[in-house]
């Protein structure tokens, strides 16, 4: 039995454009993930972070390479099921992902389909909105929710699917500050209770959340880290990206005599760095 709960060997995938051409969005690509990592899989627009993600749980297929989720290959047709199972995606538009008018028809939609009993369904929608704070809106309508709202609700009906891995595929990106923040407090508490969250994202202050980031750049792995890691590489930029505002506030102050014990990547590191040395 492999370490690893997603390992991608070798993985490449490419976008036909026209009759003869293709376009490469993942070159051999290797990747491996552990059960219970918490991984924002980052790059800049066309950098393949998408197109992986869809790899990850069957809706394409890899030209090239082998994508295994708990050792079962994603190539097999037969292994279709299980593995959308294993692994929930939550898209960028919440709409979209709305199939039922009030929201505890919604997310028992799901399980509906692959015939669990009624009663384990109703006991896997309590326990999903409860996991993203929103019990108390199970009969109200889904047209009527904030987008932040909508977003949580389609994880509840993800975990309500009662996946080992949860794909955040710039599910945050259409919405405003309040809105990012209550996902990705949901996406840390899902993570805690031992769900593996692969959240792609182009956001940094979202990727220092996470346990580890993997920054692709024209389908390859540019940089592989820990947050602190990949924000000290000084290859961020070159990726087309920026650091997270809090991270350059604090190289400014270092500018300025204010020198940090490493990289800070939390407000809660910069008003403690700033509060030692002004003591």
């Amino acid at each position: 039995m492999s370490d690893f709960q997603i390992e991608i060997k070798g993985v490449s995938y490419s976008y036909p454009v026209r009759e003869g051409y293709n376009v490469k969005a993942v070159k051999n690509l290797s990747l491996n993930i552990r059960k219970g990592e918490f991984v924002a899989l980052t790059g800049m627009n066309g950098s393949g972070k998408s197109t992986l993600a869809k790899l990850l749980n069957g809706l394409f297929q890899p030209k090239e390479g082998e994508i295994l989720i708990d050792g079962i290959s994603t190539a097999d047709e037969s292994n279709m099921f299980e593995i959308r199972k294993k692994v929930g995606m939550v898209f960028q538009n919440p709409d979209n992902q709305t199939v039922a008018t009030i929201i505890e028809d919604d997310i028992a939609f799901g399980p509906e389909n692959i015939g669990v009993e009624r009663e384990e369904i109703i006991r896997r929608v309590d326990e999903a909105l409860e996991a993203v704070g929103m019990s108390e809106y199970r009969t109200r309508t889904t047209s009527k929710l904030s987008g932040g709202q909508k977003q949580r609700i389609a994880i509840a009906g993800v975990l309500a699917m009662k996946p080992d891995i949860i794909i955040l595929d710039e599910s945050t990106a259409m919405l405003d500050p309040n809105g990012r923040k209550e996902i990705m407090e949901v996406a840390c508490r899902l993570n805690k209770s031992g769900i593996t969250v692969v959240n792609i994202t182009h956001n940094m202050e979202e990727a220092a959340l996470a346990d580890r980031i993997v920054v692709l750049r024209k389908g390859r792995i540019a940089i592989d880290g820990t947050p602190k890691e990949v924000f000290a590489s000084g290859l961020i930029e070159a990726c087309g990206l920026t650091l997270p505002p809090i991270t350059e506030l604090s190289r400014a102050l270092a500018e300025e005599g204010f020198v940090f014990d490493g990289v800070v990547i939390s407000d809660e590191e910069l008003a403690e760095g700033i509060c030692r040395l002004l003591k």
